[in-house]
């Protein structure tokens, strides 16, 4: 859906308005102007503090993924974007980040950059105002030829819709013009590509036993506990490894269903629905495991918590340890006694050389600072002594015995404090992730997975001095890659290497995959799976099913349908000759044979003769529907059913976005069609399905008469959706009722 450029944010950031008598240039000026202007505005719950409008990236200041390089820009051969369109890029990020609060930028960044290029090649200038379509068809043909797999280009050709949308919007365009991308989403491809897509997005057997393994084990290493913890975590619901970040000590949750049965859940924040939600442990086998999880982490977790909470608390105050001087905040210290305060190692006479080095300069490389920290470096390197200094002799030794210097700064306990903050502490600190709006966020003191920074450096085999003045998450997304998929480190050994399992590698999203694969041949619905996972769009590319698991996931409430006459069915239904009943399936014992009706969508095997049609005519709803491979007239009308229902979709979700009464029951109805309808027509277009196979359609158990039972009071609503789950997934019945506590 597009994006509404011109809503209200819950703040005081006034939106950018264009003014009539001005043309496009004038209001690129502008436009750029309000962004300098509005930047600021948007520390410190969007940006860090330490942004400033001309650094090259604004990555290390808050806003992921937003570094001014050009396409094609390599970390070996870096290339930055012209400087009259970085402007431009920059201005366009501050609407996405500060004024709209998008925190995806990746997409947006790299559609920018094909556009550069395309703007470059056809006019001969960086002018963004004589952008066109033809610069934007452009523009997708670079994004095609760099980003070969995938759907990359597709997405990032989407993004550049929003951008002209946003563009036109603000009159920064000299021509008016509408676009739309040329690019298409990549179909599934052919039942090898599928085998290959399963195999690569699903998790190695291997790696899950051997998790398994390890983790039963008397585990002592605390780097052990935490990335086998983690897995255990994300294979009891699908998640995604960010989200462990969110997860709070107390993140147990029991609930009873109407038999008394009493099941664990998960308080899980959902990064993509922007909510805390209560996960079901996809099994109750998996309730023990998530027990020794809690009681491996909360020991060696518990002193980390004690120290956030000390360091949120005494924001003013150096912390404390056996090293630190017994000075007051604001006494001067000598340079080894900042040193023996921020724990760094020296020797007689050396001291001002390793505070220089291993403080000033390290946090000078952040380059990204708050102002109290900018003002505090630039107080000391202001009172700095840069020359080579004044040698001291001593009576009695040979040679020179030290160096003076003519320093005029002071350092304090109180200066240190800020200077360590800004090395050590997370740029969110107390929180542990960034601000978002309307999410309620979690402090380091109340997380899970939080540790002093450096209490894994041994174990992991990284090297160095580790201070520990720092907390972060334990189980954060590059230590968990490292230790699961390998590191390019030769000292830094995964996990199973250490175990004697050479050659395994596991991805963490590869859980999340796995679960979603076995939900949807279980037969949950994707509307249900989505709210399991904490998907706000419909997940089907989760679904890593074969053609054969699909089709039979669909057909398992039917008739065995009769395969011998799929080619006499085939031809039938193409040059419209009456079907019999025998011709799609095997007749029952007593059950005589008769000619079927077709729809539009496929064959009917419903007996008209004795009733009218109980779903009175919803095709998309009704079991008895079923879709012929090789007809390509009824697989067009279920595209364009597909093209109907996802454009009454977009107007329900805009509805209930709104807040229309009703709209959020309608949207999560055509969901469900929908979804269906893209199922169906993914395993009718299969090549690895036999021509004149028939698809049915699964039913959703409502039916015109019971539908005036349920109004009429004679029987409950749920009723029928626990008869309609009994006959699906009758060993799922509990999971249905509790998520469907979730949903309503």
């Amino acid at each position: 859906m597009t994006e509404a450029f011109d809503s209200e944010p819950p703040n005081n950031i006034v939106d950018f308005k264009p003014k009539s008598q001005l043309d496009a240039e004038a209001h690129l000026v502008a436009f750029i102007e309000w962004a300098k202007e509005t930047l600021p505005k948007g520390i410190p719950n969007r940006v860090n503090a330490s942004i400033r409008w001309e650094d090259g990236s604004w990555h290390p200041h808050g806003i992921l993924s937003c570094s001014f390089t050009a396409l094609g820009s390599t970390v070996s051969a870096p290339k930055t974007m012209h400087a009259p369109f970085t402007e431009f890029t920059k201005a366009i990020l501050v609407y996405r980040r500060v004024y709209l609060q998008k925190k995806a930028m990746s997409d947006w960044m790299n559609a920018l950059r094909g556009l550069e290029v395309a703007l470059l090649e056809l006019t001969g200038t960086l002018d963004v105002t004589r952008v066109s379509a033809a610069v934007c068809n452009n523009a997708c043909e670079h994004m095609k030829r760099h980003w070969t797999k995938g759907n990359s280009a597709y997405l990032f050709s989407k993004s550049l819709e929003a951008i002209i949308a946003l563009m036109l919007a603000k009159k920064l365009l000299k021509s008016d013009f509408r676009w739309t991308s040329p690019l298409r989403q990549s179909q599934r491809g052919t039942l090898k590509q599928q085998r290959e897509d399963r195999e690569q997005k699903l998790p190695n057997p291997e790696a899950i036993r051997a998790l398994g393994e390890v983790f039963t084990n008397e585990l002592t290493s605390h780097l052990d506990i935490v990335v086998t913890s983690a897995c255990a975590l994300l294979l009891s619901a699908p998640s995604r490894v960010g989200e462990l970040a969110d997860l709070p000590l107390d993140f147990l949750l029991f609930k009873e269903d109407a038999q008394g049965n009493r099941r664990m859940f998960l308080r899980w924040y959902a990064e993509k629905m922007n909510q805390v939600t209560p996960k079901p442990v996809v099994t109750p086998e998996m309730e023990p495991v998530i027990e020794r999880v809690i009681t491996l982490l909360k020991p060696i977790t518990d002193e980390a918590r004690a120290y956030a909470a000390w360091l949120e608390d005494h924001p003013d105050e150096f912390p404390p340890h056996e090293g630190v001087p017994p000075k007051g905040p604001d006494e001067p210290l000598t340079y080894a006694e900042a040193c023996a305060a921020l724990k760094l190692s020296t020797h007689k006479g050396y001291a001002r050389s390793v505070f220089n080095g291993k403080l000033l300069k390290s946090l000078e490389k952040q380059k990204a600072f708050s102002p109290a920290a900018r003002a505090l470096l630039a107080e000391i390197r202001d009172g700095w002594d840069s020359s080579r200094g004044k040698r001291i002799y001593v009576k009695g030794k040979h040679g020179v015995q030290g160096w003076e210097f003519d320093d005029r700064c002071v350092i304090t306990l109180r200066k240190l404090n800020i200077l360590l903050r800004e090395k050590y502490l997370p740029k969110n600190f107390p929180y542990t992730t960034p601000y978002t709006e309307g999410k309620a966020r979690l402090k380091y003191r109340d997380a899970l997975f939080t540790m002093r920074t450096g209490a894994l450096a041994e174990d992991s085999g990284t090297s160095g001095a580790q201070h520990g003045f720092g907390v972060e998450i334990a189980a954060n997304t590059s230590r968990m890659n490292a230790q699961l998929g390998g590191s390019k480190s030769p000292a830094v050994k995964s996990l199973f290497e250490r175990y004697g399992y050479p050659g395994v590698k596991v991805n963490t999203h590869a859980f999340r995959h796995e679960l979603n694969t076995q939900m949807h041949k279980a037969g949950l619905s994707q509307l249900l799976i989505d709210a399991f996972s904490g998907r706000t769009s419909m997940g089907s590319v989760y679904n890593h099913e074969t053609v054969e698991e699909r089709t039979q996931g669909v057909a398992d409430y039917h008739p065995k349908t009769k395969h011998s006459t799929a080619a006499l069915r085939l031809d039938k239904v193409k040059t419209n000759q009456p079907l019999n009943l025998a011709d799609v399936r095997e007749l029952r014992e007593g059950e005589q044979d008769r000619i079927i009706h077709q729809t539009h969508l496929g064959v009917c095997v419903h007996n008209f003769a004795s009733e009218p049609c109980p779903k009175m005519g919803a095709c998309l709803d009704c079991g008895r529907l079923g879709c012929v491979k090789g007809d390509e007239v009824k697989l067009g009308n279920l595209k364009e059913e597909h093209d109907d229902l996802k454009c009454r979709l977009d107007k329900a979700l805009d509805a209930q976005s709104r807040g229309v009464f009703g709209a959020s029951e309608w949207a999560k109805k055509l969901s469900e069609k929908l979804f269906k309808c893209e199922e169906l027509i993914q395993t009718l277009e299969n090549p690895g399905l036999e021509k004149g196979a028939i698809v049915w359609n699964a039913d959703n158990g409502w039916t015109l008469t019971k539908n005036a039972a349920a109004m009429s009071g004679l029987i409950e609503v749920k009723v029928i959706k626990e008869h309609q789950a009994q006959e699906a997934l009758s060993s799922l019945d509990d999971v249905l009722a509790l998520l469907d506590e979730i949903e309503g």
